[in-house]
This record gives C-alpha cells, sequence and structure tokens, in this order.
C-alpha cells in the first residue's frame, strides 16, 4: 500500500507528492475528521507544563551519561 497526500478543492484530488505508478490503479480516499486533527502549535500548548516536577531534564541526562558509559565512551 502507498500512502500519498493530497489536495481536494471540492471538485478534483491533486496530489502534492509524487505517486510511484503510472498504471490506472484503484485508490482509497480518506477525508481527516478535522474535529480529531490538532496542530502543532496547539500540541504545543497541551503538552506545556505536563512534566513539572518530574526533573525531566535531569533523568534524560542521566540516561545519556548511562547510555555513553555503556557503548565505552563513544
Amino acid at each position: 500500500m502507498q500512502v500519498v497526500r493530497a489536495l481536494f478543492d471540492g471538485h478534483d484530488i491533486k496530489p502534492i507528492e509524487p505517486i510511484k505508478t503510472k498504471k490506472r490503479t484503484e485508490v482509497l480516499v480518506i477525508f481527516p475528521n478535522k474535529s480529531e486533527e490538532i496542530g502543532p502549535e496547539e500540541a504545543r500548548k497541551l503538552l506545556r507544563g505536563s512534566g513539572k516536577g518530574e526533573r525531566l531534564t535531569e533523568r534524560l541526562l542521566k540516561y545519556r551519561a548511562d547510555d555513553i558509559e555503556k557503548d565505552g565512551g563513544r
């Protein structure tokens, strides 16, 4: 199965990515549910502050140091 992004203008579907086949083929068109779509800005707002009090940066640095030690300092 191949997935290709496209735009629908109300009448025609126009691919915005290359299609890797030239032969005539059946396709399945799926329209995303706009009520479930979240843009990057909204996603950042939803995540902001979600890790407060968990010292995530310190934990990440510790895990990274452990990984470097296991890999022999590479």
